[in-house]
């Protein structure tokens, strides 16, 4: 069984297919870093930014929630996917629909 300690130092990658945009998450969510190349102020508005931001931040919560339920369904919990804890097949179609940049 992995401590508090080993779950919270665990985080959650997601970047733009270019690099130029990197959101990282720790494993409860919290936001470790947001890394933007300067090609993105210099190219994309600020609603393409927030647009693009929200989706690699929700791809990386989606990714963090699968690790929080497969880690209680290794302790026995037999938790389906839902609306909170999504499958790898939601997480694989989110990133196919939305990480066009």
């Amino acid at each position: 069984m992995q401590s508090d300690a080993e779950i919270q130092e665990r985080t959650y990658l997601e970047t733009s297919r270019s690099g130029a945009l990197l959101v990282e998450l720790d494993g409860n969510g919290g936001v470790v870093r947001v890394q933007l190349e300067p090609e993105v102020n210099a190219t994309w508005s600020a609603d393409t930014l927030s647009e693009r931001l929200l989706h690699l931040h929700r791809l990386a919560i989606m990714r963090a929630r699968l690790a929080q339920r497969q880690r209680m369904n290794e302790l026995g919990a037999d938790m389906p996917p839902d609306d909170t804890y999504p499958s790898e097949v939601e997480i694989s179609a989110y990133r196919a629909r939305y990480l066009d940049f």
